[in-house]
């Protein structure tokens, strides 16, 4: 809904240079990478892989750039929004332009997604800090930042969190960079087995109760990473409760004592920084909050907003996380979800094909009353399986995700009318390209892009490995009719 100005799209650092997500599972349904395109995509390569699409389908030619969005206000059967033409100074501060104009629309597609306000965590004595504290929004790159040697302390365990400190250790030569996390996490290499990791969220597994399914992921961790617990990560909740923290490096860095992993904050006195556990890190330069962000939704009305978002729990009331049962198809949440595996891509872009279906009125919302029922059941659903905290509350499968919003649209994939393809749909990731295969604007090259994508299914597995994974399922069977059951 905001566009922000082409000069953003240049402003391309070195933090955060290859994504966490394969290109297979990174990308639009009907538009792949280059196969030479690496794996986890290089930041340039992505930026590339954007533009490539934006040229591709002339996009264009119907984008108008620098503009912000001001409010958004429903009259009668429509919407009117206030825009201002902006434009960027040196520092890369958004500036109004001339005067704010009215437009008005029958549809609108609010595509700002959830990390919209960082979030900042509060500890005692953080006003008595004599270095400088910083939010990973602002976090480019140990160089671009001039925290070369210098010591620094990060906030949070998530992704962002993880290539800053292995970026500040590389690149800046600050040895050790001390992490702190309250709640620990499941690390998850880029790669099992030689595969990429996402790739293994399959249908099959996904399928599985979550119990199960996490006996089997974090068995397979362990014996690829050696498990968080030997890291000293410590997670206080099981793999599948959580989004992994996924890093090719950071086990490395811990291994070699170059990063220091630390329980939370305690207090805060001058330059030294003291944790839970009663130790002190003296002389500490820079303090950096990787701690995430709120959804925010500033040029909604207060009725509108408070009807959708609880700013306390950061819970969104949302038919499948797009739309508001008291307004219907005329208002859609684009990217207001956060995948559990896999990237954020071809969830949105699932979002907003069945958003035009709605306009085009091939398809219909179920009623308000329904889908009320169906937001509070999701929400106790994702109570009852993830970790409660801020960043969950609006996690999900993608593939299961999308399963669901496709059978909206009729372009579920079929295993009946795909029968080649039906072992890949059931044990493989597949990429975007299986929702090209049915339903509406489908894709030539569907079926050839879902067939390119690696297996790493039964039949990609030696018979010892098949074997060895029997008898982990077994086990965890038991273990989990043994926690079920209360024994």
């Amino acid at each position: 809904m905001a566009k922000r100005s082409r000069l953003q799209c240049e402003n391309f650092r070195k933090i955060e240079q290859s994504r966490n997500v394969s290109k297979q599972n990174y990308c639009f349904s009907d538009y792949s990478f280059p196969d030479d395109a690496t794996d986890f995509p290089h930041n340039t390569e992505m930026r590339d892989y954007i533009y490539g699409y934006v040229k591709h389908f002339k996009l264009n030619e119907i984008i108008e750039y620098n503009t912000q969005v001001e409010k958004l206000e429903r009259k009668g059967n429509e919407w009117q929004v206030t825009i201002t033409t902006v434009s960027e100074d040196e520092q890369n501060r958004i500036i109004p332009v001339g005067e704010p104009t009215v437009i008005v629309a029958k549809y609108v597609a609010i595509a700002t997604g959830h990390h919209a306000k960082p979030t900042w965590a509060k500890f005692p004595g953080e006003e008595s800090f004599t270095g400088s504290i910083m939010h990973s929004v602002t976090y480019k790159d140990a160089e671009f930042n001039k925290l070369s040697e210098k010591r620094v302390v990060v906030v949070g365990i998530g992704n962002s969190a993880v290539d800053a400190v292995c970026n500040l250790v590389e690149v800046g030569r600050c040895k050790p960079v001390y992490l702190s996390t309250r709640s620990g996490a499941w690390l998850v290499p880029n790669y099992i087995f030689g595969c990429p990791t996402d790739h293994y969220a399959n249908r099959l597994f996904l399928n599985l109760p979550w119990q199960l399914a996490t006996r089997i992921f974090e068995a397979v961790i362990t014996l690829v990473n050696g498990g968080p617990f030997a890291l000293g990560l410590n997670p206080k909740m099981r793999a599948l409760q959580t989004q992994p923290t996924v890093s090719p490096t950071l086990a490395h860095h811990i291994q070699r004592g170059e990063v220091k992993i630390m329980p939370n904050i305690k207090k805060i006195q001058g330059s030294s920084v003291h944790f839970t556990n009663d130790e002190v890190v003296k002389d500490v330069d820079q303090l950096i909050y990787c701690t995430g962000y709120k959804i925010d939704l500033p040029y909604l009305s207060d009725d509108i907003r408070a009807d959708l978002l609880d700013d306390a729990t950061n819970e969104i009331s949302l038919f499948k996380n797009v739309f508001a049962p008291k307004i219907g198809p005329t208002l859609a949440f684009i990217g207001f979800v956060q995948p559990a595996s896999g990237g954020v891509l071809s969830m949105s872009e699932m979002q907003a094909r069945w958003f035009v279906e709605l306009c085009k009125k091939t398809v219909t919302l179920p009623n308000q009353s329904e889908m009320n029922e169906i937001i509070d059941s999701d929400l106790n659903k994702t109570r009852d399986r993830y970790f409660h905290s801020a960043r969950h509350t609006i996690q999900k499968d993608p593939i299961m995700y999308c399963d669901e919003i496709a059978d909206f649209i009729g372009a579920k994939p079929s295993y009946l009318k795909h029968p080649d393809l039906a072992w890949r749909l059931l044990l493989g990731t597949n990429g975007p390209a299986q929702y090209r295969l049915d339903g509406p604007n489908p894709w030539k090259d569907a079926s050839k892009t879902v067939k390119k994508v690696p297996l790493t299914g039964l039949m990609n597995y030696s018979g010892i490995l098949v074997l060895f994974l029997f008898v982990i399922l077994l086990i965890n069977i038991y273990w989990t009719i043994y926690d079920l059951l209360g024994f």
